[in-house]
């Protein structure tokens, strides 16, 4: 295991508990960390709004990895990457699910906008507990210039939705995943949270080996692989397990605050 300088962590299903809070364990190991000279960014699908929140409870800003490496920000708010879907694929999208009555969300910087606040929206954006959203018409929808989009739903009624998107969708210009069970994204596919962690260590001047990184789904895989070193949580993905270096307790039993402990042993070798 190389010495870690710079430590991307995944949010839901992996730092938080299962009220998508930080538990005082993690946030105390995260706190360890950084006094040991050790950067932590956060990595998540989600957008910057709700991110800062996790920020406020672990005790600093920090370098954020939003939108699945589409908007990544360093700790003082500047933006490193901005990547931005296809104008075609975003209207393919959009009119797709209001055909068929699927909740979309569109995240454009820090602006999530959707058509109308459905059951759907609701159970978003109690998940999310701090996002700043606007309703927008369809057609508007339509024209923005989007990071990524994520429609919200259960997951039987996703898969036909999933079967449309892959299939139709031009793969040089989105692709398509999972952050949840009830979330399926279209994301650009120039940029994953791989490509966001790269990005952060390029602007730090750390190199690939030194940075670390932890998750559970589909959309930390890239991440994984990529990192120095990583983890996935107990509860992760078989394709997670798969890349990752090391498989650390569930979050449920704290495995951020184990990886954590794991990284603090080789700092200084």
């Amino acid at each position: 295991m190389p010495a870690c300088r710079l430590l991307a962590v995944d949010i839901d299903f992996t730092l938080v508990d299962d009220e998508r809070k930080v538990p005082p364990e993690n946030a105390e190991a995260l706190r360890r960390a950084r006094e040991a000279g050790i950067e932590v960014a956060l990595a998540s699908g989600r957008i910057v709004s709700s991110l800062h929140l996790y920020c406020d409870e672990i005790g600093w800003p920090m370098p954020l990895i939003a939108c699945n490496g589409a908007y990544v920000l360093d700790a003082d708010g500047q933006v490193l990457a901005d990547h931005r879907l296809d104008s075609e694929v975003v209207e393919a999208v959009v009119s797709e699910c209001e055909s068929r009555g699927f909740h979309v969300n569109v995240y454009a910087g820090d602006r999530l906008s959707f058509a109308e606040r459905t059951p759907m929206a609701e159970k978003y954006l109690q998940r999310a507990r701090r996002s700043y959203y606007e309703v927008l018409p369809w057609p508007e929808l339509r024209t923005q210039r989007a990071n990524k989009l994520i429609v919200v739903d259960e997951p039987q009624r996703l898969e036909t939705l999933r079967g449309w998107l892959v299939e139709e969708l031009p793969k040089d210009k989105a692709i398509v995943t999972y952050s949840e069970p009830e979330y399926l994204e279209v994301l650009c596919p120039d940029c994953s949270k791989a490509t966001g962690l790269a990005a952060l260590a390029k602007r730090m001047g750390i190199e690939r080996q030194a940075t670390a990184a932890i998750g559970d789904y589909y959309n930390d895989v890239e991440m994984l692989a990529w990192a120095g070193f990583s983890a996935a949580v107990e509860n992760a993905v078989p394709e997670a397990k798969a890349v990752a270096d090391c498989v650390v307790p569930s979050y449920r039993e704290l495995g951020v605050a184990r990886f954590v402990e794991m990284l603090l042993k080789n700092v200084g070798k």
